[in-house]
């Protein structure tokens, strides 16, 4: 049986180690706007191509905030 972990995801952590991977899953974090907004700002700085699918799904974020910063990311990605 697994351990589940029930805090929200860290995002400066998975910076500091670029995990793409772990930032795809906090873009999608449903309980806190912050966490996706930041892992958006993380992905776009990162510049990685897996990110833009992911990216471009957070565009139809139900806030507004994270929409602007998927929008810059991927402009970021494409810039790269």
């Amino acid at each position: 049986m697994g351990i589940f972990v029930l805090s929200k995801p860290d995002v400066e952590k998975m910076k500091a180690k670029k995990d793409v991977k772990g930032l795809i899953k906090a873009l999608k974090y449903k309980k806190d706007v912050f966490v996706r907004r930041e892992a958006a700002e993380v992905l776009g700085k990162i510049g990685d191509a897996r990110a833009v699918e992911p990216l471009t799904k957070a565009l139809k974020d139900k806030d507004w905030n994270v929409q602007e910063a998927a929008k810059e990311a991927l402009d970021k990605i494409k810039a790269k």
